[in-house]
């Protein structure tokens, strides 16, 4: 008995100096972990910020295009009501002739548009 208890004694010494090692380096790594674990959710942020910005751009496309039928329509609009007006010989309106160069100028500028 005698000569296992020095034995057991270094040992338990060797398993605590482990412990304390491995504490220490869990202790010294644990700012690098939290780096890592602030990355990756800035990255995931990232990820859905970009996703939202994609989908706010199809948004505005269709809007885009809504805008350029509702442009469209009335400008046929005033045309047509302009065309009646000339054929059934009435005078045409002083706010539709406005609405149509107005129209006609917004477009000479904005030739995007169309």
């Amino acid at each position: 008995m005698e000569v296992i208890l020095p034995f057991m004694q270094i040992i338990l010494s060797f398993c605590n100096i482990c412990i304390f090692g491995y504490a220490f380096f869990k202790f010294m790594g644990k700012p690098h972990t939290d780096l890592e674990t602030r990355v990756e959710q800035t990255e995931f942020e990232i990820r859905e910020i970009k996703n939202s910005l994609l989908k706010g751009n199809d948004r505005f496309r269709e809007q885009e295009n809504i805008n350029e039928v509702l442009i469209n329509s009335v400008l046929a609009l005033i045309e047509f009501e302009v065309h009646y007006c000339e054929t059934e010989q009435k005078p045409i309106s002083k706010n539709l002739e406005e609405a149509k160069d107005n129209l006609h100028r917004f477009f000479a500028r904005n030739r995007r548009i169309l």
